[in-house]
């Protein structure tokens, strides 16, 4: 009904002004904000009505029983309220001695409070939020804002109890006015959008009780001239300081907002479109109408002013609504008004997930059914839109791309009229972030899985599903999804509901989008390869556990985005529709007692052939890629370790298979693999360069960190793998060794001990010879056999050797020698025990020092006695003189007891890159010429 008032005319200044008619439109708005309470009271269930009649009472007084009590310190009391019977009422219900008194309080911290978003409009609903701005004094701390945001946060919990989506934001009305703090709603992108949140707020906003916007005093003709009029009003007490708040006008607005609050728009279009489209085209009204928009928030006040309003006729979407339709009509603009009258409809009506009662429907019909006879809509487009409302996918697919064409052009529209973002520095950060997070939606690429903006739009889905994989050419194929069973041949891929280039993206894409259900019936079509009905299932089952437990439900807002992009988890699925060309003969199931999968039996087989990967990133996109091979499976590994979000855990990574009888060890080696990484090198970036050594195929990989980036090489056999572990590193470099791993001999155990800074030397004698094997202070390995040697002679002529280097400071003082025996027992257990190394007398009685020169080469001393080795017979001397110094000239190996060379001979640029290795291996280069 409308109502229908005496226009009220306020003076400009200078003019009369009737504090009677300043009282009469401030009372006139009152009216009209209790009608669209009315109007959100009708959506609602009886119970949530306490919600309202509760909400002023409980930022008035403190009372412990009643909800979201803090403390009696919390901030509360609001200007001139006073509560009505049925809230009392309500609090009854929670306190049953409760009573009302009425207290003058020297102070109120709570100045108004005031809904907003689609509340008082016809289409709020059940799944509507309810913003709320709770606008306090100036001059409250921050421990009172603290209590009164805590508060907020209780009355939220209690809201929830009843099923309703509240938020509070507080408001500084000061801090507002001068463009700080604005709330960032579910409406708003905060200061990205000042003016625009502000002519939302005007139009939209709900009183509830408190102080009264100053707004509301201001004649239409005077918007213009806002600040001066408020100005005229408070020099000349119409009205009081103290009865007012000043949130700004409009006057002053810059055309760059227009730029991010389209933004804002496309990012809430991304899962409520049908909204975001309008809101979009009346940002292309206003910027057209630029440097002079006509807001809607002012029509509503010549209405209110003029006398001649109601709940109807004044809705909140419904002037949305009237300023499109004229906006497009006059642009000639008929598809885009198509789509208009469609995300009105939606928007009004409710989507097909959120079905109203009837008396909500006949309501909501009626009211469309005003707007298309005041619109003239042709007859039958209300029926097709009440047919069209329940979508199956296929209509969705359809309306995403005509809803994602249209958001870009809207961005386009609006940049040719107000310029580039970049021209507009003065714009917020939110500019950036709502940039990142539209094109990490919308941008298509190879391989990212694309969610559909009307996913929640989907009413029907099929309960069958036919997979087909249909040949494109000779060589490429296209995995086609079609609803129901597969069509008559020939089937064509242009029919199907979606196309894929594999089969994981294309179920990747039905779950993401909401079509699958666990009874689904799915019929299976490939040429390819052969996969279980079972095995499809489970696979789906799996997937949509995964993206269920990975992909936000709901908006997280814009923070995400002030970070890089990065992966948060990852699903891999092995051998997808493979059969392993070694179980192919169904008669022959091949058994070894090496079980490694990646490098199975005495051929050393590795059972992974293809791998394909989902990925969900922190800014919510989702991504396919596919891999092949041993170097695929590796890269894979390495790609998530890199790429993914710090810090790591386990469960970033869930691998499945459902390879015939091997599946589960083939997934759990994976996995494993995996663990061992972020166990060997999470704790690791900056510092130690550790490796990771493992079987791969008939030879080995070995993953090692650089630039803080985990990378691998292979080493095609045991040599390869010999030179690795026995090559210099300019920092401690760890080994860690996987199973089957030089699994013959006594190295992986011995990598236990190593440790930096540290020389390790262990030694395993048998009757014909000693095994030494070395680790220096940079884990670097050195193996050799004595023959004919005595344990204790060794261990003392290579302490010897390494100490005489650290005398003569060619190696740090720092680095500590221990020496270990190797047992085995008859059971094979290997074990280490320390050895303590003394010295005997003629330890030192025989010096053989060998010193390059770099222009004749290397030179022998024997205690002071010179060799020159580039002589002819030089090596055979030398020996003969040192065996001059044995007994009865035993023959035993010979031993260099110091070296004195140039870092070029040791194969180093500079002398400071020197390790025991380098000393070890040039002494060992001239004794097996001395004892040859």
């Amino acid at each position: 009904m409308t109502s229908r008032f005496p226009p009220i005319h306020l003076g400009a200044p200078g003019e009369e002004i009737s504090r009677k008619d300043l009282h009469a439109i401030a009372q006139r708005f009152k009216y009209f904000n209790q009608s669209r309470l009315l109007r959100m009271r009708e959506f609602m269930q009886p119970r949530q009505h306490d919600f309202l009649h509760l909400l002023p009472l409980l930022f008035h007084q403190n009372h412990p029983l009643l909800p979201g009590f803090v403390s009696l310190e919390t901030p509360a009391g609001i200007p001139d309220y006073q509560p009505g019977k049925q809230a009392v009422e309500a609090a009854r219900q929670f306190s049953k001695g409760f009573i009302y008194k009425r207290k003058a309080l020297r102070s109120y911290p709570i100045q108004s409070l005031f809904l907003m978003g689609s509340v008082g409009s016809m289409a709020f609903s059940k799944e509507s939020d309810i913003d709320i701005w709770l606008c306090h004094q100036p001059g409250l701390s921050g421990a009172e804002l603290a209590e009164l945001r805590q508060k907020s946060l209780l009355v939220e919990k209690w809201a929830e109890s009843l099923k309703l989506e509240v938020h509070f934001f507080l408001v500084n009305s000061e801090q507002f006015k001068q463009g700080e703090n604005t709330p960032i709603s579910s409406e708003s992108s905060g200061e990205a959008q000042h003016y625009l949140l502000l002519e939302e707020f005007y139009r939209t906003s709900v009183y509830i009780a408190g102080r009264v916007p100053v707004w509301w005093l201001v004649p239409p003709l005077q918007e213009k001239n806002y600040a001066g009029y408020v100005d005229h009003l408070l020099e000349n007490r119409f009205i009081s300081e103290q009865e007012v708040l000043d949130f700004g006008g409009l006057q002053d607005m810059p055309q760059a907002e227009f730029v991010s609050a389209t933004l804002w728009h496309i990012y809430k279009s991304l899962n409520s479109p049908h909204k975001a489209l309008l809101k979009l085209f009346l940002m292309e009204s206003y910027a057209m109408e630029f440097p002079e928009p006509q807001w809607l928030c002012v029509s509503m006040k010549q209405a209110i002013y003029t006398g001649d309003f109601s709940v109807d006729t004044l809705d909140a979407y419904l002037q949305i609504y009237n300023k499109v339709d004229d906006y497009l009509r006059r642009a000639g603009s008929t598809h885009r008004l198509d789509l208009a009258r469609e995300c009105f409809y939606i928007k009004i009506t409710g989507s097909s997930s959120g079905l109203p009662d009837s008396k909500t429907r006949q309501m909501r019909n009626d009211f469309m059914e005003m707007i298309a006879r005041r619109w003239h809509w042709p007859e039958n487009l209300l029926g097709n839109l009440a047919t069209g409302k329940f979508w199956d996918i296929g209509r969705a697919g359809t309306e995403h791309s005509v809803i994602r064409d249209q958001l870009q052009q809207c961005l386009r529209i609006i940049l040719k009229i107000t310029g580039d973002p970049g021209d507009h520095p003065e714009q917020h950060d939110d500019l950036k972030l709502l940039s990142r997070k539209l094109r990490a939606f919308l941008d298509l690429r190879p391989g990212k899985i694309e969610i559909l903006t009307t996913r929640s739009m989907v009413y029907n889905k099929p309960d069958i599903w036919a997979i087909a994989e249909i040949p494109l050419t000779d060589t490429e194929t296209v995995w086609c999804l079609y609803d129901g069973r597969l069509p008559p041949q020939p089937v064509r891929p242009e029919l199907a509901i979606k196309q894929s280039e594999t089969l994981l993206e294309l179920l990747s894409w039905a779950v993401l989008n909401g079509l699958y259900k666990r009874d689904v019936n799915l019929h299976f079509h490939a040429r390819s390869c052969k996969i279980p009905d079972a095995d499809l299932n489970r696979l789906l089952t799996e997937l949509s556990a995964f993206l269920s437990t990975h992909l936000p439900n709901k908006e997280t807002g814009l923070d995400v985005y002030r970070q890089p992009n990065r992966w948060i988890a990852s699903f891999l699925v092995i051998n997808l529709g493979e059969v392993l060309a070694i179980d192919d003969n169904q008669q022959q199931f091949m058994m070894s007692e090496r079980s490694d999968p990646l490098s199975y039996g005495e051929s050393r087989h590795c059972f992974v052939q293809g791998l394909q990967k989902i990925s969900i990133s922190s800014w919510g996109e989702v991504t396919s890629l596919r891999y092949n091979g041993l170097e695929g499976v590796f890269t894979c590994l390495s790609e998530i370790f890199n790429e993914t979000a710090k810090p790591m855990l386990a469960e970033n990574l869930r691998v499945v298979c459902y390879t015939r009888g091997r599946g589960r060890s083939i997934a759990l080696r994976i996995e494993t693999i995996f663990n061992r990484l972020l166990a060997g090198f999470s704790a690791r970036r900056g510092r130690e360069a550790g490796r990771y050594i493992l079987p791969a195929g008939g030879g080995y990989c070995c993953f090692k960190l650089r630039n803080d980036a985990l990378g691998f090489y292979f080493l095609e056999n045991h040599s390869q793998l010999l030179n690795e572990l026995s090559s210099p590193h300019n920092q401690f470099s760890p080994v860690i060794f996987d199973e089957f791993v030089l699994e013959q001999t006594y190295i992986p155990f011995l990598y236990q001990y190593n440790r930096p800074d540290k020389l390790q030397i262990f030694y395993h004698a048998t009757s014909k010879h000693v095994a030494v094997y070395i680790i220096d202070e940079h884990g670097s390995l050195f193996v050799r056999q004595h023959s004919n040697a005595n344990p204790q002679h060794i261990l003392v002529h290579y302490c010897l050797f390494i100490k005489t280097l650290q005398l003569q400071a060619k190696l740090p003082e720092y680095i500590g020698i221990e020496c270990y025996e190797i047992q085995k027992n008859s059971t094979g257990v290997v074990s280490c025990h320390p050895t303590e190394v003394k010295p005997g007398n003629t330890a030192l009685d025989l010096r053989v020092r060998i010193v390059v020169d770099r222009s004749r080469g290397p030179v022998v001393y024997c205690n002071e006695r010179k060799f020159d080795l580039a002589e002819a017979g030089a090596y055979q001397s030398l020996k003969n003189h040192i065996f001059g110094f044995r007994k009865n000239r035993e023959d035993y190996p010979f031993h260099i007891t110091e070296v004195d060379a140039p870092g070029e001979i040791l194969g180093i640029q500079q002398m400071d890159q020197a390790q025991s290795l380098h000393y070890l291996n040039y002494k060992q280069k001239i004794e097996d010429k001395l004892n040859i």
